[in-house]
């Protein structure tokens, strides 16, 4: 069965390929109608960060007393991959966006443990249907707005930063930590000034400063977006509200900028970088400072900074000392739907990779275990 299948109209439940424009439509008009609006599930979010072998796909749940569901996540046709090539079923992994995902339930809070627990039951009979084996997911940190999930097994990761915004400018400065408050009043003694651009005017510029960034960082290439799909994004999210840029200036020059992601209430950090000949002048305290106040004015309650590569590191701390009072848990879920299969493939990849003179051994830390 093609992942490219026509809506099922299993009621309630529809599924949708993202990759499909008359498809992709129905969806975005849910998305459009949601209370959140969260950038990540917006097709053309997905679209941006599609990974190469993979399908966008999303499923559309309606309660008969009125809640909603909306869940988008890409999937893998597993046996169309070298390692597996000698599986002649239909065997198939499913991965939410990058950043924060999870099925997202809109509707009376009251009514959502019972429109979760009914998602849940068409959602499982259509996966199974499907031949899917695993899901991975990286759950939204704001999990009272998370459909109640019951399958799998959850592993807390690195905590996150979650800057409160609906609080007096003053309140803000003081909760800051020190340094933060000593390093603003640098980046402005330094005579730097910040700009908010919706529409991406600046785009080569801050493409510049991006790739000179993730150059210096050593960054998986899957980072290295090419200037067409920021076009794209910005015509597709965008478009829909979902997109800020934030430059900051020493002269005439962007010395740091920061691409945002924004739902309805919630300010997402996306991408971004800052000249490493500037690091002395403090410029993305600054912006960090400006999108806070920018933030509050314009009625959002929440700027997500995120975490570290790994629980309290340096870059987790430099987050932390913009709001030490608001860490909230981050969590992956990791499910299996087939436990033969699951061992099957493991085994299938053992005996590829002895055929090829490797020594390969899963990797527990890695999920599923057979594409580590």
């Amino acid at each position: 069965m093609s992942l490219t299948d026509k809506p099922i109209a299993t009621f309630p439940l529809t599924w949708v390929s993202l990759d499909d424009t008359e498809e992709a439509s129905l969806y975005l008009a849910q998305w459009k109608s949601s209370t959140a609006r969260r950038p990540h599930d917006h097709p053309g979010f997905l679209l941006f960060m599609q990974p190469i072998g993979y399908n966008s796909a999303a499923v559309m749940y309606r309660q008969a007393g009125g809640g909603r569901i909306i869940y988008p996540f890409y999937c893998c046709n597993l046996t169309e991959l070298p390692y597996f090539k000698n599986i002649h079923q239909p065997l198939k992994h499913m991965v939410s966006p990058y950043g924060y995902g999870g099925a997202l339930y809109d509707g009376d809070p009251l009514c959502r443990e019972a429109a979760s627990h009914d998602f849940e039951f068409f959602f499982i009979r259509e996966l199974r249907r499907r031949g899917f084996v695993t899901e991975f997911i990286r759950d939204d940190v704001f999990v009272d707005r998370l459909a109640c999930r019951s399958v799998g097994e959850v592993i807390e990761q690195q905590p996150n930063v979650v800057v409160r915004l609906q609080r007096t400018a003053e309140d803000i400065w003081k909760s800051y930590k020190a340094k933060v408050r000593k390093n603003v009043k640098r980046a402005k003694e330094n005579g730097l000034r910040v700009t908010f651009d919706t529409c991406g005017a600046m785009l080569d510029d801050f493409l510049e400063v991006y790739y000179g960034t993730m150059e210096r960082t050593e960054a998986s290439k899957s980072f290295f977006m090419s200037k067409d799909k920021f076009e794209r994004l910005q015509s597709t999210l965008g478009s829909d509200g979902g997109l800020l840029y934030v430059h900051v200036f020493d002269g005439d020059q962007i010395i740091s900028t920061e691409l945002l992601l924004l739902s309805s209430d919630t300010i997402y950090s996306f991408l971004g970088g800052t000249v490493a000949t500037a690091f002395d002048k403090r410029p993305n305290d600054l912006l960090k400072h400006e999108v806070i106040l920018w933030g509050g004015a314009n009625g959002y309650k929440w700027y997500v900074l995120g975490g570290g590569v790994t629980a309290g590191d340096g870059i987790f701390r430099y987050k932390e000392a913009f709001d030490p009072e608001s860490i909230f848990p981050f969590q992956v879920r990791r499910v299996k739907y087939d436990s033969g299969a699951y061992q099957l493939l493991v085994e299938a990849r053992a005996n590829y990779e002895k055929d090829r003179g490797q020594d390969w051994q899963p990797n527990p830390d890695f999920f599923p275990e057979f594409l580590s």
